[in-house]
């Protein structure tokens, strides 16, 4: 999705990945503020930058946030290309 205006883009162009689907999480148990942040129209905002090519393969190129908070604690993500 077009990070600036939530549009689709076409493959190749390079956005924010939206996740839906069953086993995706539906949001925070009891903070409706965190979950509106993340959550639009039941699809999960991943704050990671990606685009999809002609093939239908994701590739995620950076993130837009650089920290991720686990139980309370900043944590780096680092991806192993």
């Amino acid at each position: 999705m077009d990070v600036e205006t939530g549009g689709c883009l076409p493959p190749g162009r390079e956005g924010e990945l939206w996740l839906k689907g069953p086993t995706v999480m539906s949001g925070y148990l009891g903070n409706e503020e965190a979950t509106a942040a993340i959550v639009s129209g039941g699809w999960l905002r991943t704050n990671d930058l990606a685009y999809i090519d002609r093939d239908g393969f994701v590739y995620i190129v950076d993130r837009i946030k650089e920290l991720i908070k686990h139980d309370g604690f900043q944590v780096v993500q680092l991806y192993i290309i």
